[in-house]
Formats: structure tokens, sequence, C-alpha cells
């Protein structure tokens, strides 16, 4: 017996050695979504050529028309994005409501308070100079009159044509706790409220083009249908697609990679049909505004053709990213830019104008390349500036870059040049861009001093814990001894 008991006990596996301890951290499971970099990036691309065309070339121009259709996907991307995002950070965790609305609020809310009075100022500076910013407060009543007016700006988005974005996100934010919570407690019925989200969307743009309703007219209920495009109603379908798909998001990859030949040629398929249509409408004698207005039910299926596309070009582009390649560093600068870049570009365009305006004979294809060449590189250049400034996060949404590995004399050379070429353009040329791209400079040079102050901070902490550091180890030495 005993015997027995021994012969088992030495036939027993030794247990497994301990896997070696590591000093260095796990690694964290990347899990951003390269393929939404490529799709924001063209979105904003494209939202920044829609501007352009519609200042530049004839609304009567019926290429540009069939052009701007598609373009104006873009309005509804961003609100598929952001539901989609929002679904993807929270789908297997829960949401703290209130500190999901501090965050999102002050990255998104502060930027929309700086940039609607910085363009209501600058709105009033265009039209008559600084006398006219002046008198809006030069006296009780001006400023009574001025107070109404920016908090009209403030409710509605109005104080330049982008900003009802913000204002709509802002929107978005506040009901998606609510939203959330109803998705996850609705798993396996998610279809149907996406058909009746698309049904109510579908009924309301059927009306939002025609003449309102009798009740729509007057009381709240008119004061809300007037300003429509400024609320989430219009956008709430993309809004929930963009949250379905996140929360299914393995199956919704998986099925749009199986299937993406197939939705490819659907979606080209639609796009055509969309614009054979949009050229049968206008010979019928349809003005060009309503052909080619967002809201125009037929045109909402090229719209959602264009973004499953897109995703499924950005798929393509995650599986074939190369880590640290020159392509992949320009797409996580891009994303990190493009709310900033969406933001100023109304500035960079609106001054840009001036050169247009002032050459109405000159070809309207070339003259629209070169408008959105320059609004592009304008643009950035006021955004690399103000992500390094100490406002950055009330212009960008994001807290200045990091001083470490800046080089303030590379940004001081850089701001001396920006104001030696606004100088020019303005004395030579007349062109109040030139003032804009002089002011951008200087603040540039000023942002470097201060990257300076902030280095030479850090390296005075990091000497003194260094210091620190061996004077603890001179004590043990000591002690020790």
């Amino acid at each position: 017996m005993r015997l027995s008991g021994l012969v088992e006990k030495d036939t027993e596996s030794p247990p497994a050695p301990a896997p070696p301890k590591s000093d260095s951290p796990p690694k964290r499971r990347d899990r951003h979504l390269y393929q939404l970099d490529l799709v924001r990036l063209v979105t904003f691309a494209a939202v920044i050529l829609d501007h352009v065309m519609l200042g530049v070339i004839p609304l009567t121009n019926v290429a540009a028309g069939g052009i701007e259709i598609f373009l104006r996907y873009s309005r509804y991307s961003f609100f598929a994005l952001t539901g989609f995002v929002l679904g993807y950070q929270y789908r297997n965790r829960d949401l703290d409501t209130l500190a999901f609305w501090r965050r999102r609020f002050k990255l998104i809310g502060i930027p929309y308070v700086a940039w609607t009075l910085f363009y209501w100022v600058y709105s009033r500076y265009r039209v008559g100079g600084w006398d006219d910013v002046w008198n809006t407060i030069d006296s009780g009543e001006h400023l009574l009159v001025t107070a109404k007016s920016l908090a009209y700006d403030l409710v509605t988005g109005n104080a330049w044509y982008h900003l009802y974005f913000l204002f709509v996100s802002m929107q978005i934010y506040l009901v998606f706790p609510a939203v959330l919570w109803v998705l996850k407690r609705t798993w396996g019925y998610h279809r149907y409220l996406l058909l009746a989200s698309g049904a109510f969307h579908a009924v309301l743009l059927f009306g939002m083009l025609r003449p309102p309703l009798g009740v729509l007219q007057h009381g709240p209920q008119g004061e809300v249908w007037s300003h429509l495009l400024v609320t989430i109603l219009p956008y709430q379908f993309f809004v929930l697609s963009g949250c379905i798909a996140a929360l299914h998001f393995e199956a919704f990859h998986a099925f749009l990679k199986r299937y993406r030949v197939a939705s490819f040629a659907i979606g080209i398929a639609v796009m055509a049909a969309t614009l054979g249509y949009y050229l049968y409408r206008i010979d019928s004698g349809e003005e060009m505004f309503r052909a080619t207005n967002v809201f125009v039910l037929h045109n909402a299926f090229a719209y959602v053709a264009i973004i499953v596309i897109l995703y499924g070009l950005g798929s393509i582009w995650q599986e074939r990213r190369n880590p640290g390649s020159v392509a992949d560093r320009f797409l996580k600068t891009a994303a990190d830019r493009s709310f900033g870049i969406y933001l100023a570009h109304g500035l960079a365009l609106e001054e840009l104008m001036d050169i247009v305006h002032a050459h109405p004979t000159w070809a309207v294809w070339p003259t629209m390349l070169l408008t959105y060449l320059g609004t592009a590189v304008l643009t950035v250049f006021i955004v690399e500036v103000l992500r390094r400034s100490p406002i950055s996060l009330m212009t960008t949404g994001r807290d200045a870059l990091p001083a470490a590995g800046q080089r303030p004399w590379r940004l001081v050379g850089v701001g001396l040049t920006g104001m030696v070429v606004g100088s020019a353009i303005r004395l030579v040329f007349d062109l109040r861009v030139g003032d804009l791209t002089a002011l951008v400079g200087a603040v540039l040079i000023a942002t470097a001093a201060w990257v300076a102050v902030r280095q030479r901070t850090a390296a005075s902490i990091d000497g003194a814990g260094a210091a620190d550091s061996e004077l603890t180890v001179a004590e043990k030495v000591v002690a020790e001894s």
C-alpha cells in the first residue's frame, strides 16, 4: 500500500515553473479605431470643399451642384461618427452621466462659446471695421441689444454658418446617457428602433421642404420648427445608426468586411442613380437650391452609401496600416487637428474670399481650386499655432501640445516668416488676409516664448527631483555605515 503510494507520488509531474517576472508594465490593448481617422479626414476635407464651392461657384452651375450633392454627406457623417464613437466607448462599461457631461461639455462647450464670441465680433468687424465693433458696447441701449444678439447666437449656433455642428453635438451629449440606457435594455430589438427612427427621419425630411402645418406656425413649436436644422431631430437617425453599429461592432465590422466589394458596388450604383435623378429634376425646371438640398429625402440614400463606402475604405487602411509610417503619422495628426480645422476654416475662407470678389472675371474652376488650397494651408497654419498655444483647449477642444520635443527657435522662425509674408500681402496687394497671416505669426512667436518657459520649468523640476534622489541615496549610505 505504502509502495503504491510512493510510486504514485513519484510519477506525479513536477509543478510548472513560475513565469519570470518582468519589470515592464503590460502592454495596453490598442483600442483606437484607425479606420475612423480616414473617414474623419475625408469628411472634414469635404465640408471645407463644399463651403469653398458655395462661395466661389455660381449657384446655377449644374456640374457644381452635382458635386455638392455628394459633398453634403459630410453633415450626416459628422453625427454618425459622433454616435459611433460614443457607442463604442461605452458599449462594455457603465456611464457616469455627470462625469460624462462634465468632460464632453468642457471639450466642446468651451470652444463653442469661444468661437461664437469670436465670430460674432468678427462679423461686425468685416462689415464696418472696429467702429462697428465699438458701437455694440458704447451705450446701455447698445449693450442690451448686444446681449440679446449674443444670447440668440449661443442658443442657435448662428454666429457663423458652421457652428450649428457644435450646437447639435451638445444636444447629442445631453441625450446620449438616456439613449445608451435604452439601447442596452432593448438588446435584440435594435433593428426595430432603427426602423422607427428611419421612418421618423423620412417623414421629417418630407415636411421640412414644404409649408409647415398650421400648428407649427406659432408658439414654442413654431420656434422649434423654424430652427429645426440646428436641433438633433433631422440627424437622429444617423446618430442612432452610429450608436447601434458601435454596440454591435464585431458583427458590423465583419459584415462590411465580408461584403466589402458588394457594398462598394451598391453604394456607387446608389450615387449614380442619385446623380441621374438630380439631372432629371434640373432638366424638369426644379430650382438648384431644392435639387441639392441636404434635407431632400431621396438624396439621403446617397449619404448613407457614401458613409458606408468611406468606412470600407477606412477598414482597408486599418488592415494595411504600417504603424509609425509617414501616412500613419499624417492621419493621426490630421485626426488630432480635425476639430480645430473645422472651427477655423470659416475664418480663413472668409478672408480669402476678398481675392475672389476682387476678380469676378477669373475662371471659376481654377479659382475654386486655388481658394480651396489656400483655405487648407491657412487653416492648418492657424490650427498648428493654436494647438501649441495656451488657448488650445478653448479653441481646438484639446489641451496644448506638450512642450517637450518642441523647438522654440524654430517656432520663432516660422512666426517671423508668417509676419513677413502677411505684411507683404497687406502692403503689396492691400488684402486683409495679410493681416490675419501676420497676426497668426505674431501669436506663434508669443507661443514660442510660452513653450520655452514651460521647458525651463520642467527642466528645473526634473533637476530638483534628481537632486532629491541623489540626496536620498547618500542618506542611505550614511545610515548603513
